[in-house]
């Protein structure tokens, strides 16, 4: 193929019989987070005291090994309506099936329903497309990163098996949602 090379670029994905890969050159992570930037991203949304809407309590993200861990949901801990991007804390009602409590929730700010998640703040910065602050989340994971970079992988097909592409979550490899790959944030600030 004349048109073709097999010299890589930034943002090349590579799949190796089932493992995708992503090559980044180093101007292509120049332009993207460090670790540090990351924590201070988290640090300065952690610092506006985002609420709960409902319970008025303070939300905070874990530090990003907690995250890495994903050990156990904090009390603090966000969560999302990703049908419409209210962010709360966690509360244990409004389900709309009992087999799966998390699923089908009404929101209690708008009332649509959708499912309800916690809010993880995305911590490889490779996957980062640029520096922009935390402000969308992948549907229907959770994962949070900034708008460019969710709208970036949520067009970019992945291998699926041997006949399928999907977006998928850079963070996680979860599945996009086909109808809503994403979802803009709302936090409710302190109301003191």
């Amino acid at each position: 193929v004349e048109n073709e090379s097999n010299i890589l670029q930034d943002g090349s994905l590579v799949d190796l019989c089932g493992a995708t890969m992503l090559w980044r050159t180093a101007e292509g992570l120049f332009h993207t987070p460090t670790q540090k930037h990351l924590e201070a991203l988290r640090q300065e949304i952690n610092a506006a005291r985002p609420q709960c809407p409902v319970g008025l309590n303070t939300l905070a993200f874990p530090s990003m090994q907690r995250s890495r861990a994903f050990s156990s949901l904090e009390d603090k801990q966000p969560w999302v309506y990703l049908a419409c991007g209210h962010v709360h804390g966690y509360h244990n009602w409004g389900h709309r099936s009992e087999r799966e409590p998390n699923t089908q929730r009404e929101c209690p700010m708008c009332r649509v329903v959708g499912p309800y998640v916690p809010l993880w703040l995305g911590c490889e910065p490779a996957f980062y497309v640029d520096t922009g602050a935390p402000t969308h989340a992948f549907v229907p994971c959770g994962h949070v990163c900034s708008e460019k970079s969710v709208k970036y992988w949520a067009e970019i097909p992945l291998p699926h098996g041997t006949h399928a592409f999907h977006a998928a979550c850079p963070f996680c490899a979860t599945q996009l949602s086909p109808s809503q790959g994403w979802s803009k944030l709302i936090f409710q600030g302190p109301v003191d």
